[in-house]
């Protein structure tokens, strides 16, 4: 079972794999029948599509900051706020449950904007 502190650890490799373009080591913390999902554009349900969809990146830099999280260690379910970039800016929320040391279930809620992190609370 993942700790409190290997979740922040987690979430800390794949905010650098994706800011690095390095979809293989980000896609290898997912499981294979993973759920990955955001319930109004998309809905990936296998690691090889999740894979296909990371690297579909239209040649851009990207980078992902985690802003602020949360961990049940007897669930294996975690939140997190993110801001990620890309080929727009989004600021969202994820919820994460774990089997095995690897995610089953991403489930974000994101918005597109191109305010940054602080200014979107003001």
């Amino acid at each position: 079972m993942m700790t409190t502190s290997e979740f922040d650890e987690l979430l800390r490799k794949l905010a650098i794999g994706w800011t690095n373009r390095e979809y293989s080591s980000v896609a290898e913390r997912f499981a294979e029948d993973v759920f990955y999902s955001d319930p109004w554009n998309y809905t990936i349900r296998n690691r090889d599509a999740l894979f296909a969809f990371f690297a579909d990146d239209e040649g851009k830099p990207q980078s992902c900051t985690f802003h602020n999280h949360l961990f049940d260690e007897a669930r294996q379910v975690g939140a997190a706020e993110y801001t990620y970039e890309g080929t727009f800016r989004y600021h969202g929320t994820v919820w994460i449950e774990l089997r095995n040391d690897l995610i089953v279930s991403w489930r974000e809620y994101q918005h597109r904007s191109d305010k940054d992190w602080k200014e979107m609370w003001k």
